[in-house]
């Protein structure tokens, strides 16, 4: 099951300041999410330990975790780091946004080997709230998805959702909209390399 409902209200301020502060990183540790979906993945690689797949909304964006039960095998992040942060060098661990690039990582998370990250940001100053609505759109075409509103601004929200649980092949995609800039940032990232099926179960849940 969903920590959260799909659809949740949170009570937090929007904390996201905008688009230009996102940081992407693979290895900044987990935050406590606001609102999740927790699903369960059929075994890839890892004999007897079944992975799920957190798609967790954050105070600022969102995280992406696959996990055992026993540890965390990957945490995408990409979120405003707090400001009293302390400075960090850049890197391709904790980046600014490359928009329109995709960013290539190997590794090793239960036989999945490639990471691969874009992110958009597109501004509709003129259809602001119609390019909301066609985002929640394409949110709720997926089964397995969160969406978080935040208070103050009916268009202040953060959604993920599950695209793709196949063969050798998990991929997901996020939306972060900034009412206040009236931008839309939209994420896809594919993870590949398995040499054996991950597919979505039936039942959602640790």
């Amino acid at each position: 099951m969903s920590l959260t409902a799909p659809h949740a209200t949170v009570d937090v301020p929007f904390a996201d300041t905008s688009a230009d502060d996102l940081r992407f990183s693979l290895d900044r540790p987990r935050i406590a999410p606001l609102a999740s979906e927790i699903v369960d993945l059929q075994p890839v690689g890892v004999t007897g330990a079944g992975l799920r797949l957190e798609l967790h909304v954050i105070g600022s964006s969102h995280q992406v975790i696959l996990a055992t039960a026993a540890r965390d095998l990957l945490i995408e992040t990409f979120a405003c780091p707090p400001a009293q942060a302390p400075a960090q060098a850049p890197s391709t661990a904790t980046a600014s946004p490359t928009w329109d690039v995709p960013v290539r990582t190997r590794g090793a998370w239960a036989g999945l080997t490639r990471h691969e990250f874009r992110c958009t940001r597109t501004a509709h100053p003129a259809e602001f709230r119609t390019s909301v609505a066609e985002a929640l759109d394409r949110v709720r075409a997926h089964d397995r998805h969160v969406i978080a509103r935040f208070p103050g601004d009916r268009d202040a929200l953060t959604a993920l959702a599950l695209t793709t649980a196949g063969p050798g092949h998990l991929a997901w995609e996020t939306w972060h909209v900034y009412p206040q800039h009236a931008e839309i940032v939209h994420t896809t990232t594919a993870l590949t390399g398995a040499p054996e099926p991950a597919t979505a179960s039936a039942r959602g849940g640790r």
